[in-house]
């Protein structure tokens, strides 16, 4: 099971793509949308979505993915590894993706077991969650033997 934490309000732009990724992986993916702070400055928006974060993330004992846009970039086999690792021994995995503003990657480095790259570019929260789908998606391909991948 992987769960997929995200701070939106509507993903219009990319709707159908992420709810036919979203068919696909089936009970595979919970995606748990958070309410975006909005009524704040830019930084008091930043702190308050990493404190809900941090809130969540403690709660969890599973293994916690942020999706960061300075570190570490995983080809798909290497993701594939990192999932059914995790999948083996038995834990789920929690992805964290932010909002417009960004996250405070600092102070939420410690409540998390890897950061990921998806890029060196920065995308709108919603292409984010669907390209990691999409990703996770050909994961599961890739682990059944698939075609999907080639």
């Amino acid at each position: 099971m992987i769960q997929i934490y995200i701070f939106a309000d509507s993903h219009k732009h990319f709707s159908e793509s992420i709810s036919e990724y979203k068919k696909r992986l089936g009970k595979q993916v919970e995606l748990i949308e958070l309410k975006p702070v909005k009524k704040w400055t830019p930084q008091q928006i930043i702190k308050g979505e990493t404190d809900v974060l941090i809130e969540k993330l403690e709660q969890n004992l599973h293994h916690k993915i942020l999706l960061s846009p300075q570190w570490k970039n995983l080809s798909t086999l290497e993701l594939g590894e990192v999932i059914e690792n995790q999948k083996n021994s038995g834990k789920k995995i929690v992805f964290v993706i932010g909002w417009a503003n960004g996250l405070d990657y600092d102070v939420l480095r410690p409540h998390v077991d890897l950061e990921l790259s998806l890029w060196k570019m920065i995308f709108p929260h919603s292409l984010a969650l669907t390209v990691l789908l999409e990703q996770v998606y050909r994961c599961n391909e890739i682990e059944r033997g698939s075609g999907y991948h080639k």
